[in-house]
């Protein structure tokens, strides 16, 4: 699975074929609730934030069956029901809900639309009409899309974030892929069984008041006078304002890199996630920032079968410190002292970072509307992004085969941007990572020498 966002996409061209997704005449929809992130979302698409959507793109040989695919549109949108809900507005600005249609009063047809000649040209068509239709309010929130073509064609799906998150892409290339070639095989694929799998994102029930894990929490956010953090070097950006998102997307260890890095971590007790973590906290500290680097990391909650398989919103965030084992203090210079070619993570920090990130995974039990209901004051958010960091590893995850053969493709919305954002992707390839930030001078010299020295450090640490 390769992360891309919009902007560094390139879908070759062809016949681009949609489809409309309608709820029938006289269909009343049922409730659904809401989950903390799903409600911030609406929230913050009801007050003008541009959309979010993912999409999930991969390769089929041949032309597009159209009737075979709009099956295995049909069979993904019936087996998860994450993929039916629908953002109502209330009468209250600060109030949204969601209701749920039922597959079988949803009505599809297909539409034809340009025949492209470049990526340039495909892009930007598919990129409007994702940004138009995979709008969180209204129903659906989702395209389902095709670029036909005489060799191989491209199937892709996309979501508004209400309906997805990054797992959630891997089991759309999984189900697409095989219900489309059962379909287009003649043979009739059974949907899966709604019951096996959630209804929706489930919320967290609230852990008692005296929790010590909600006590961290508090504590983390405490130490920082109630604000999120930001990252800690500087980007160009004036505060209050965004810029135009700029996205990076590079190789930061090769395979036989991310193989030695893991066992080296491995050896130190951690995991090759704190590695991934550690090595970027040193990077930070070593263009000028702090020794301790503190972010807030998106984790999973599926926990069970069922959950691994579901297309949904199936994530919460923990705080984090990262102790990247300099010592030395903030510094105001980026730039990078001499001599610090040779320096290398010691175990201790690998091993202090691996504690710390199974401590902060035991937060995800604490459900943020709980910690945020029970501060003494109100959260403080010094930028409207957050600076966090996300690592996830597709070769656990369902369907990586598949994603792998299909030359799938993880693509975000490219929108505007005020602090840094990091993806860490671990494939067969190695390790990958896609950073969004705002394009300015500034946070391109800035961001780029990070990648640079973060890359090296793994290179040294393996």
């Amino acid at each position: 699975m390769r992360v891309l966002s919009a902007d560094l996409w390139e879908p070759a061209p062809g016949q681009v074929v949609t489809w409309d997704v309608t709820p029938g005449a006289g269909h009343v929809p049922g409730p659904a609730v809401p989950t903390y992130n799903q409600r911030n979302h609406l929230l913050g698409a009801r007050g003008g934030e541009p959309s979010v959507w993912i999409a999930a793109a991969f390769d089929v040989a041949g032309p597009v069956d159209r009737a075979a695919l709009e099956g295995a549109f049909r069979d993904l949108v019936a087996a998860h029901p994450g993929l039916r809900v629908e953002a109502v507005r209330r009468p209250d600005p600060e109030a949204v809900g969601l209701v749920r249609h039922d597959a079988d009063a949803l009505a599809w047809r297909a539409y034809e639309g340009p025949v492209t000649r470049t990526a340039d040209e495909t892009r930007a068509h598919l990129v409007a009409e994702l940004s138009r239709r995979c709008a969180p309010f209204g129903y659906p929130a989702f395209l389902p899309a095709a670029i036909s073509r005489a060799d191989r064609s491209t199937v892709v799906l996309g979501l508004d974030h209400l309906h997805t998150d990054a797992w959630s892409t891997t089991v759309i290339v999984d189900e697409l892929a095989a219900r489309y070639a059962e379909r287009a095989d003649g043979a009739r694929m059974a949907v899966r069984p709604a019951r096996l799998l959630p209804a929706d994102p489930a919320g967290l029930p609230f852990v008692g008041a005296d929790d010590p894990r909600l006590a961290t929490w508090q504590g983390f956010l405490r130490e920082r006078d109630w604000a999120l953090p930001t990252f800690p070097l500087p980007l160009g950006v004036p505060h209050g304002e965004r810029a135009p998102q700029r996205t990076v997307v590079r190789t930061l260890a090769d395979a036989a890199t991310a193989g030695a890095v893991a066992a080296r971590a491995r050896s130190a007790g951690a995991s090759t996630s704190a590695a991934v973590l550690v090595t970027l906290a040193r990077a930070v500290a070593d263009l000028g920032g702090p020794a301790t680097l503190e972010t807030l990391l998106p984790v999973h909650t599926r926990a069970d079968d069922a959950a691994r398989r579901s297309v949904g919103w199936h994530t919460t965030t923990v705080p984090l410190r990262i102790d990247s084992g300099t010592g030395h203090p903030s510094a105001r210079a980026w730039a990078a002292p001499a001599g610090d070619a040779q320096r290398t993570v010691p175990d201790t920090a690998l091993a202090e970072t691996g504690k710390a990130l199974r401590a902060a995974r035991e937060l995800a039990a604490v459900p943020l509307e709980q910690v945020v209901g029970t501060l003494p004051q109100p959260l403080r958010f010094p930028r409207r992004d957050i600076f966090q960091v996300s690592y996830l590893d597709y070769r656990r995850l369902p369907g990586h085969a598949a994603a792998a053969g299909s030359r799938a493709h993880h693509v975000s919305a490219a929108t505007r941007a005020d602090d840094l954002q990091v993806w860490v992707s671990r494939t067969d390839d190695g390790l990958a990572v896609r950073a969004r930030m705002p394009r300015t001078a500034t946070a391109t010299q800035v961001v780029d020498a990070l990648l640079d020295r973060w890359a090296t450090i793994l290179a040294e640490l393996g």
